[in-house]
């Protein structure tokens, strides 16, 4: 009689082990689930801000490029140059160049690079005769936008902003 009771104990013993393994199983396979489910969502959300990032970027070009057009036909350059001293100061935009027709860099917030030619990425870009947004990396985009006057292009803006990641909380 003793035995049987033993035997009965024993397998609730194994059952309540069995129990306990399959709870800690899916606890695991949850929190690896749910790891890889944040993981994605903050891959599409980089995406999506990044994609809004490009837009907005592409649409605040235009009254830039018209207030820099505008002050280049005056011959103006220290007008051009207030502007992007100002604009430079704003968050996440690195750098402005001014390059001229012929790929002389006019007008920048790099300094040193006033006055000199265009590296010949940035003379490639020169060519475009649209706005557009280009990776540099994960964390740099660069704008370009051309400046045209009455009958022929005056230049182009090259303009590097840093990309923010989104951070979930």
């Amino acid at each position: 009689m003793e035995n049987q009771e033993k035997k009965k104990m024993d397998y609730r013993w194994v059952i309540i082990i069995i129990l306990i393994v399959i709870g800690v199983g899916l606890y695991f396979y949850q929190s690896y689930q749910l790891h890889h489910l944040r993981k994605d969502l903050s891959a599409q959300a980089d995406s999506a801000l990044n994609k809004q990032n490009k837009q907005l970027l592409k649409l605040s070009a235009k009254p830039l490029v018209w207030a820099i057009r505008s002050e280049m036909l005056r011959n103006n350059l220290d007008e051009i140059n207030v502007f992007n001293t100002d604009l430079v100061k704003e968050r996440n935009v690195t750098e402005i160049t001014l390059l001229n027709a012929v790929g002389k860099i006019i007008n920048s917030t790099d300094k040193k690079l006033e006055d000199t030619m265009a590296k010949p990425d940035y003379l490639a870009l020169l060519k475009s005769d649209t706005v557009s947004v280009n990776s540099i990396n994960d964390s740099l985009n660069l704008l370009v936008a051309p400046v045209m006057g009455y009958q022929s292009k005056l230049g182009a803006v090259i303009l590097k902003y840093k990309v923010e990641k989104f951070r979930a909380e």
